[in-house]
């Protein structure tokens, strides 16, 4: 019988101070496979919060600074070689960070290519062009350097195949899932929701860079006000930044049931999900599109841009409007309050769709993947 598959996995995703959706996929990777005979040993920059990973997980830490490009040139490529016994696979799990010259294979999880691709929605440390170049250059070269690339959807597939042509042929698509913790939450917690924010709410999560666009929402709901419209509050969660605070103040002006609750941990979210009338998600651009799912998930119906892969997840299940455009938003709004019925039907296609989303699958793609990207030629690991 074969011994089981051991894996060098890059945690530092988790290590950052809200994991985020790569950090969600990161941990369910690393939970489920290490009860399907995978063994981990985890290699990260700086120590992971406790209740992120398993506490038997050993794990590696060496610091070093200069950004995320300067660690995976300086710190990681000796640190992988040096580990004894060696791994069968090392996974890099941040879009690059894949080291040439390994002595055993590597899998690259290449999320999406939006900071290539749409450049300007990015907010790039300066000089911007430099980090741009970098950036491209690591992604490249990681993409090369890996024996499998893992994205999350089959417009990321498609994006990278345009951008990296030869990575064409290595590319495996692995959906996110809906992570076991997000459960129906008790009516009482939502009731305690409905009080703080005044009764049920429109709902969005995510961050406040350009790319996520809320300001097409804040000036949506702007529209529906001057229109006279009894917009319903509406809670715009996430880590409060600079980005979040020049929001806040538009909001302020157009319309005045916009609250900013600021970043809301996982513990928290089922019933956050739970306590909405309705999810409103105008990103530009998306790799996958976690919220969205969570929202269908949660029996919440859902508006959203036509941003990347959020048409793909939500498979029909929601109403879908073009990316940055107002008027459309505000109209879908609008006749979401109108119309209650076709809410109700679109509440039942979402959580149809997010049943296909488990965690059982994504931990049988991904061994899969790891199973090929270990096998060297011959069929041997």
């Amino acid at each position: 019988m074969a011994r089981p598959l051991r894996v060098a996995i890059d945690l530092r995703p988790l290590a950052l101070p809200s994991g985020g959706g790569i950090g969600l996929l990161v941990s369910q990777i690393v939970e489920e496979l290490s009860l399907r005979g995978i063994s981990f040993l985890g290699i990260t920059d700086q120590p992971v919060p406790s209740g992120r990973i398993p506490e038997n997980l050993p794990t590696w830490i060496v610091s070093g600074g200069g950004g995320r490009i300067r660690w995976e040139s300086l710190a990681l490529p000796g640190l992988l070689r040096g580990l004894d016994p060696a791994p069968d696979l090392f996974h890099a799990t941040w879009n690059h960070g894949v080291p040439r010259g390994l002595p055993f294979p590597s899998l690259l999880s290449l999320h999406d290519l939006i900071p290539w691709r749409a450049p300007r929605l990015i907010p790039w440390p300066r000089p911007a062009l430099l980090h741009r170049a970098l950036y491209r250059r690591a992604v490249r070269g990681s993409a090369r350097a890996a024996a499998r690339i893992v994205t999350l959807s089959e417009a990321s597939r498609r994006d990278i195949e345009a951008a990296i042509p030869e990575a064409s042929g290595r590319i495996e698509v692995v959906p996110c899932a809906v992570p076991r913790w997000f459960q129906t939450p008790l009516p009482p917690a939502v009731a305690a929701l409905h009080a703080r924010f005044g009764g049920p709410y429109w709902l969005y999560v995510g961050g406040f860079d350009p790319r996520k666009d809320v300001e097409t929402l804040i000036d949506a709901l702007g529209a529906l006000r001057a229109r006279g419209v009894n917009v319903p509050p509406t809670v715009l969660a996430g880590t409060r930044g600079g980005h979040a605070q020049r929001l806040e103040a538009r909001a302020a002006q157009l319309s005045p049931k916009v609250l900013f609750p600021g970043y809301v941990p996982d513990v928290e979210l089922s019933t956050l999900y739970g306590g909405a009338s309705l999810f409103i998600y105008p990103s530009r651009a998306e790799g996958f599109g976690i919220p969205p799912l969570l929202a269908m998930a949660a029996g919440v119906p859902v508006v959203a841009a036509d941003g990347g892969a959020v048409s793909e997840v939500l498979g029909g299940a929601g109403i879908v409007v073009p990316a940055g455009d107002v008027p459309a938003l505000a109209a879908a709004l609008e006749a979401a309050l109108a119309d209650p019925t076709s809410l109700a039907a679109n509440r039942a296609r979402g959580r149809a769709r997010a049943l296909e989303f488990t965690v059982d699958a994504l931990a049988s793609r991904m061994r899969e993947a790891y199973e090929r990207a270990a096998t060297r030629p011959g069929g041997s690991r």
